[in-house]
């Protein structure tokens, strides 16, 4: 995992002690971590790149910040919602 379990607890507003739902937030992580690599078409990295990745990217404090608001937006809307009125 490329973010911090504290990390996300503080971007979401959880108590540090409150480990309930720990695995939830590791769940979001690695999906997290999917998405933005799905998104830029390529593998990221939290130290460094293997030589044999010539595309790989290490990631930056912008990635690590859009996985976190990524991850804040599934922890506070669990479910899909529609406003759609007929």
């Amino acid at each position: 995992m490329i973010l911090e379990i504290d990390q996300i607890k503080a971007q979401c507003r959880i108590d540090p002690e409150f480990t309930h739902e720990d695995e939830l937030l590791k769940l979001y992580a690695d999906a997290a971590e999917k998405r933005v690599t799905s998104y830029l078409n390529r593998n990221i990295y939290e130290a460094e790149v293997p030589e044999t990745d010539p595309d790989g990217l290490i990631v930056s404090s912008d990635i690590k910040l859009a996985m976190l608001a990524l991850i804040s937006h599934w922890y506070e809307n669990r479910s899909s919602v529609s406003n759609y009125e007929q």
